[in-house]
């Protein structure tokens, strides 16, 4: 066990694997930014369409009450 801990391999391993976690994180981040994005347009999407509905139901009412 001490042979492989005092080896020369740990620090090359070790530099590789923080490189990995570090590339991991950097990824992870721009998929959860993506995310919130899409987040933001969706709900700025929906509030658009419950506005645009309560503009027409007042319409259908206006229309409804010029009719009788």
């Amino acid at each position: 066990m001490q042979e492989i801990l005092s080896s020369s391999y740990i620090v090359p391993l070790g530099a590789f694997l923080l490189a990995g976690v570090t590339g991991c994180f950097a990824i992870w981040r721009k998929v959860r930014e993506a995310e919130l994005a899409h987040d933001r347009e969706l709900r700025l999407k929906e509030m658009e369409h419950a506005q645009r509905m309560k503009e027409l139901e007042l319409e259908s009412l206006r229309l409804g009450a010029e009719g009788k």
